[in-house]
């Protein structure tokens, strides 16, 4: 899991705000009753549920020779990642990757599934490296550009294997590369979000169906303050 902040230590969270991102922050805090630290632990603690049902992986640090799949602190894997890439794993590779599912509100396409990546080879957690490529793991942009450039070492595995979970309280949806958010706006995607989680997966991620239900739940109890 890469490194972020300790959700739980509010005044951490906040020393660690960068100035793009404070107005989005002070926001939220503004707009609902769940602090933003607080959701933010809760989808921690919901995608650390899911990588404990992982078989045959070790959550945290690797081993020397093994093959690291790095993830951010609220996405999810399928339960069989590792023993398909264990299958999987052959000497003259050094990376590997698969199909995700972005999980985002959408107006016009609430489940959408993406299978280019927003035109990276590696998004946040759809691809595994040997120990020659770890420094790969930091960032899915630079791990692009790498496994584009090295195709001849890159095994590409069938089956979606992993969901990205785009949540509200993802910096993309509270408007990336934009100076803040409208409380009008931050609302209309609340609501959004409140139904993207009582929708059902389709039948390839019935490995995730829990996770959404947990999401689901969540959302419900984040309600706009007064």
């Amino acid at each position: 899991m890469r490194r972020t902040v300790d959700w739980r230590d509010e005044a951490a969270v906040e020393a660690q705000l960068t100035d793009e991102f404070r107005p989005k922050y002070e926001m939220w805090n503004a707009t609902f009753d769940v602090p933003y630290h607080v959701f933010r632990q809760r989808l921690k603690e919901i995608a650390q549920l899911n990588l404990g049902r992982v078989e045959g992986a070790v959550v945290g640090e690797a081993p020397a020779a093994a093959l690291v799949v790095p993830v951010d602190d609220d996405d999810w894997f399928a339960p069989d990642v590792a023993t398909r890439l264990q299958r999987a794993c052959d000497p003259a590779m050094r990376g590997y990757c698969w199909t995700r599912f972005v999980l985002e509100a959408r107006p016009f396409n609430p489940l959408r599934r993406r299978t280019d990546h927003g035109g990276f080879s590696c998004g946040t957690n759809n691809y595994a490296v040997a120990p020659e490529w770890r420094d790969l793991t930091a960032g899915h942009a630079k791990a692009s550009r790498h496994f584009d450039a090295h195709g001849g070492e890159v095994k590409r595995l069938a089956g979606m294997l992993s969901l990205q979970n785009r949540n509200l309280s993802s910096q993309t949806v509270l408007g990336w590369k934009r100076p803040t958010i409208s409380r009008a706006r931050l609302l209309r995607r609340f609501r959004r979000y409140g139904k993207l989680y009582r929708r059902a997966l389709p039948p390839e991620l019935a490995w995730a169906q829990p996770y959404v239900e947990r999401m689901a739940e969540l959302m419900a109890e984040l309600s706009p303050s007064s």
